[in-house]
């Protein structure tokens, strides 16, 4: 700790002689301690890879090819002050030079190996997928990363701002780099009446090499290190949270003589993934805690790491209590971005699912007149638990329409005024009158009367009826719903 301290200091110093430096600063100068500042933080930017060979081993009989081991995952993580990581794979056959290259969140194959790339924070996770052959197979691959320097938290606030701007932009991006070599050993068991061949070719004596290295006792040169995935977890209560710590200097199988000590929040279960320990946890309430993981080689050397769990409360979806055909509906999930899973909202019927979206993004959905009488379910997810309860949505009809005013404006003339529901572009949510008996008189629309109400989707209609007898007066719109009938006679 005292050398981290001691390095953190003469970084502060560096860059407030650079501040005495930029005082009166001519673009040259400028230019300068730019080059500077990132030649300092470009010093501590590397790619640490987890395991310098992925192999896997078969057997060869006849037609059948079995395989006996299988080592398909590696971790890059990198370290020092940067951010913005981008990273580019490529992956070249040693036999052939064949060469193919992809992005983080791509794929590419080579030969028989399918290579899967996946980017989760500032850690590089690679997935290698293999075709089993008769031939061995041996390939490199090499992974550049590519970020934008990033000032220590140590330094003040002023001097920040003035500093961040000598490390924007593309022209001042760090790189670095790091590769490993990817193994597919096929060894033929032969036949009684086959003869073996005299001698392996140079490239299965290769990655026999790299095999038997593999079982090599540890020598303990190399830096004993272990570098969580995730500096910060983001989570909420009662959903499992995950966190990879990628274990460097050791080997968990051999060296580790003690379990992993876990301290500073509780409810963590810790399992072995290759030479990673994957630590996944529940909250109970919101808050924040510090996880420190301690592992102890088998010569006595400690190495600990700490992350953040931050656990936010969840708020309240806006859901709407019932739906109408015709109108446009967006539902607010009210879901956090949460660390190494994808927080997701579905809407679906007792069918399956008609609407999803992922971290938090609304869903928008307009049910059809067909859709009317049915329910609808909306749920929320983090990965595959559930969050919170299921809330069923009813998609109902419309209000049946209603006479809510009739004024007398002589002895055979009445005003009558109609509500309906419905969406102004829907003729069918318009009403008629009739009377009863239908020869009892005379009804005009007055059109320059009416109304719209679009928040509510509530039209007013306003008629003017002549009577000659006594009758009775309803409305009746598009649908075929009509209003209670009200009775109307002439003085």
């Amino acid at each position: 700790m005292m050398r981290r301290g001691g390095l953190e200091l003469y970084f502060v110093l560096y860059l407030a002689a650079l501040m005495l430096l930029l005082s009166d600063s001519p673009r040259r100068e400028t230019e300068l301690a730019s080059t500077a500042i990132r030649s300092l933080v470009s010093s501590t930017f590397a790619l640490i890879v987890e395991k310098p060979t992925l192999l896997c081993r078969a057997i060869v009989e006849g037609d059948t090819i079995r395989i006996l081991h299988f080592d398909s995952l590696n971790t890059i993580v990198p370290t020092g002050l940067v951010d913005s990581l981008r990273y580019t794979i490529t992956i070249t056959d040693q036999a052939t030079g064949t060469e193919e290259t992809t992005t983080a969140e791509g794929s590419l194959e080579v030969g028989n190996v399918r290579l899967l790339a996946r980017q989760i924070g500032q850690a590089l996770r690679i997935h290698w997928q293999i075709t089993p052959r008769r031939q061995s197979q041996l390939y490199r691959v090499r992974i550049v990363a590519s970020a934008q320097p990033q000032l220590p938290a140590t330094i003040p606030v002023q001097q920040r701002q003035q500093l961040e701007p000598l490390l924007a932009g593309t022209n001042n991006l760090l790189r670095s780099e790091a590769t490993f070599l990817v193994g597919y050993l096929a060894e033929q068991r032969f036949q009684p009446q086959q003869a073996p061949s005299s001698l392996d070719t140079a490239l299965e004596w290769r990655i026999r090499s790299l095999l038997a290295q593999q079982s090599l006792p540890q020598s303990f040169s190399g830096t004993f290190s272990i570098v969580p995935e995730h500096s910060l977890v983001e989570t909420i209560p009662f959903v499992t949270w995950e966190n990879r710590v990628a274990v460097y200097g050791a080997s968990l199988e051999r060296d580790i003589t003690q379990p992993p000590s876990v301290s500073g929040i509780g409810n963590v279960v810790v399992t072995i993934e290759g030479n990673t320990l994957l630590l996944r946890g529940i909250t109970t309430q919101a808050g924040s805690a510090q996880a420190r993981i301690r592992l102890v080689r088998r010569d006595g050397i400690e190495s600990a790491a700490s992350f953040t769990v931050v656990s936010t409360p969840v708020q309240a979806p806006s859901v709407p209590t019932a739906m109408y055909p015709g109108i446009e509906y967006r539902i607010e999930p009210n879901l956090p971005q949460l660390s190494g899973t994808t927080p997701r909202a579905v809407l679906r019927d007792e069918s399956g699912v008609i609407r999803a979206s992922s971290n938090g993004q609304p869903l928008v959905f307009t049910p059809s007149i067909a859709d009317t009488g049915r329910r609808f379910l909306f749920e929320r997810y983090a990965g595959t638990e559930r969050i919170g309860q299921t809330i069923a949505i009813a998609c109902e009809m419309f209000a049946s329409p209603e006479i809510i005013s009739i004024r007398r404006e002589s002895e055979q003339l009445y005003h009558v005024v109609t509500r309906s529901y419905g969406l102004a572009s829907d003729a069918r949510s318009r009403v008629r009158l009739e009377l009863e008996p239908p020869s009892a008189g005379r009804i005009q629309e007055l059109y320059g009367d009416q109304s719209y109400d679009a928040d509510n989707h509530i039209r007013l209609q306003h008629f003017r009826v002549q009577l000659q007898t006594i009758a009775s007066v309803r409305a009746l719109n598009g649908y075929g719903q009509r209003s209670p009938s009200r009775e109307l006679s002439p003085r």
